[in-house]
């Protein structure tokens, strides 16, 4: 019981010394534009909403007076401008957390990182929790689930297709083949339960159907010396996967070899859950990923960025930026977000919408 209490005092402890930081740090001056030009973020990341201080308010201010934007940016900067404006003058947030919340330490990370004076109140039977899995589950505040969201950016690129589609998947992702709507609804679907993604992808392509009618037609006439290419199936062009993580980095370059060029691959984003360095995105060339405008920059700036954590602590600050939005009265917002661009309006639940990305040395190299 001791030990519990000593451990609650070290987190106050380390939450006041935060708060002190943030406070502290609020009241940051520059002397001119012309410090604010080098030192300040671009619009984009301005529109990120990942920390807060002046400098930002003016700078923004100074994009706006040198007149470069069209009518709509104009009206985004005027939002953003007003929205950093509600941010920093609030004195105090406050953030309820429950006591064994398993993302604690992120979130005390992305608070301090925020620059604002937050306040962590820790109750037990706060019902504004986070789900186990941030990926599978809604996470309060928002419409829907990541991992349905990644599925909506898939049906956006297919249903203006009526092609048959053929739907890779492995079993933990079977409930989400419901989800996905194509312009007639013709599925194929093959569950992956082999440890061989070559012969699985020569099996599912048709490949191995090719090479037993040649040798079938081979056997009439044992004599005759006949050239052979073995061909995929020519019935569908559209090949959606749904696999685990470390199962797409055999099985695309698998279906690409049996393929070639003759199908469109959408990857789920499960693909880009376990990539430790961007250059491993290079397995998947030439298929479609759900990756945002934000998590594409960074990758180009950042080769040696590992996506797996970058990713959770990215769906753990969009969730902390709604809780501060709220409590500084910010009616309107669009994010620049880690998992997507976020649009979020006070009277409603946040959308997101994930862009599909095509994986290809262009995407990694700015």
């Amino acid at each position: 019981m001791i030990f519990k209490k000593n451990k609650y005092l070290v987190l106050v402890i380390a939450l006041i010394i935060l708060a002190s930081c943030s406070t502290t740090s609020k009241h940051l001056q520059v002397d001119s534009i012309e410090s604010i030009r080098h030192s300040s973020k671009d619009f984009q990341e301005m529109l990120a909403y990942q920390n807060f201080s002046l400098n930002d308010l003016k700078a923004i201010q100074g994009m706006i007076d040198r007149d470069n934007f069209n009518k709509e940016q104009l009206q985004n900067a005027k939002v953003l401008k007003n929205n950093y404006q509600k941010l920093l003058s609030k004195n105090k947030y406050t953030i309820e957390l429950k006591f064994n919340q398993q993302y604690s330490k992120e979130i005390i990370r992305l608070i301090y990182k925020s620059n604002l004076p937050v306040k962590i109140l820790w109750d037990e039977k706060n019902q504004n929790s986070l789900p186990g899995n941030l990926f599978s589950d809604k996470i309060n505040g928002f419409c829907s689930s990541i991992y349905n969201d990644a599925i909506s950016s898939i049906n956006d690129a297919i249903i203006r297709r009526s092609d048959p589609i053929l739907i890779i998947f492995s079993k933990k992702y079977e409930p989400f083949i419901k989800e996905i709507k194509s312009g007639n609804l013709n599925y194929i679907t093959k569950q992956y339960d082999s440890n061989n993604s070559q012969e699985f992808a020569a099996e599912v392509l048709g490949v191995n159907f090719s090479e037993k009618r040649f040798n079938k037609i081979s056997s009439l006439n044992p004599n005759q010396n006949l050239n052979f290419v073995p061909r995929p199936r020519h019935d569908l062009t559209q090949v959606i996967v749904l696999l685990n993580p470390q199962e797409y980095k055999s099985m695309i370059p698998a279906l690409r070899y049996h393929g070639g060029n003759n199908f469109e691959y959408f990857n789920f984003i499960s693909s880009i859950e376990d990539i430790i360095n961007p250059l491993q995105l290079l397995d998947y060339e030439d298929s479609w990923a759900p990756i945002s405008q934000y998590l594409k920059t960074k990758i180009q700036k950042d080769r040696s960025i590992s996506l797996e954590k970058f990713f959770e602590l990215g769906a753990l600050h969009e969730w902390l930026l709604l809780q501060l939005f709220k409590q500084a009265g910010v009616q309107s917002a669009e994010i620049n977000g880690v998992t997507g661009s976020i649009i979020f309006k006070s009277n409603s639940c946040s959308k997101r919408i994930i862009p599909l990305q095509k994986i290809s040395t262009e995407l990694i190299s700015s």
